[in-house]
């Protein structure tokens, strides 16, 4: 007679059971030594040994997903840190153009304190866009007050003279400029002369005598004559002194302090301011 199938399962489990508490009571029951207690301690070996060979094949695999993982990291901090760095730049470079500028400003209106003139700042927002003429634009024009001819200085010294001049805007001509000529003198000696510009953008002081010593170095001045440059703006220094036996006059090399490619801020000179008292008993 065939036992069903849920009878032979229950069997199965009773039989299961009942060879598990007796393998348990002996195992209570036995010593350390017994044969029990050496087949646990055989297959906790075994297991031990199994997990340790398993661990070695697998640790570098963890490994390689760690570098992996870590590389993914570290490419993204290493493009914020460079986001921060573009934007420290930025700001670095900020913080220069404030400087600069406030270095400028300052420039001008202690300048402008130590002057006997009325001055208007103007802001360059214009230049020549040829090689035969030295010319820019500035941001201020006939409603500011500006006329043509009026004279545009900078704490370092002459730049030019206004031109043109429309409502807002107007042009000036620089001294470095072919056209132009400044009469001027020599400080020590008082000798006069035309400071030229030329091609090459520097200035030439012309039309002195081969008579007059003359020092490197030595500051040149407007001289007033003209009518258009107020006398003594500074214009320069003697840089070089050329002459030859066939020539009538010395011609001198003038150094600018001016930078005139470097020019954002100037001051136009509107009307000019009689010296004080003492100033004009002290020049008599």
């Amino acid at each position: 007679m065939r036992l069903k199938r849920g009878s032979l399962n229950k069997l199965t489990l009773v039989l299961l059971i009942f060879t598990s508490i007796l393998i348990l009571t002996f195992y209570l029951r036995e010593a350390d030594e017994g044969v029990l207690h050496r087949t646990q301690l055989l297959t906790i070996n075994s297991f031990a040994t199994l997990q340790s060979g398993v661990s070695k094949i697998v640790s570098p695999f963890n490994s390689a997903w760690k570098l992996i993982t870590s590389i993914g990291n570290l490419e993204a901090e290493n493009q914020q840190l460079k986001k921060e760095l573009v934007k420290l730049k930025q700001q670095i470079v900020s913080i220069k153009n404030m400087e600069m500028e406030n270095k400028r400003l300052r420039t001008l209106v202690g300048f402008k304190e130590k002057t006997h003139y009325h001055t208007l700042p103007a802001v360059v927002v214009g230049r020549s866009t040829n090689n035969w003429q030295s010319a820019f634009v500035i941001d201020k024009g006939s409603k500011d007050g500006i006329k043509k001819n009026m004279v545009v200085l900078v704490g370092e010294g002459l730049v030019g003279q206004v031109v043109m001049v429309s409502s807002h805007a107007s042009k000036v001509q620089l001294i470095i400029d072919q056209k132009s000529g400044v009469a001027a003198q020599l400080m020590n000696s008082g000798e006069t002369g035309i400071v030229e510009g030329q091609v090459t953008g520097e200035l030439v002081m012309n039309y002195i005598s081969k008579d007059i010593e003359i020092t490197k170095n030595e500051p040149i001045l407007t001289s007033g004559l003209g009518g258009i440059f107020p006398k003594g703006l500074f214009i320069g220094t003697v840089s070089e002194v050329k002459e030859t036996p066939y020539d009538l006059y010395k011609q001198v090399r003038v150094k600018t302090h001016v930078n005139f490619s470097g020019l954002e801020e100037v001051l136009v000179i509107t009307e000019l301011v009689p010296a004080p008292s003492f100033l004009s008993k002290e020049g008599e």
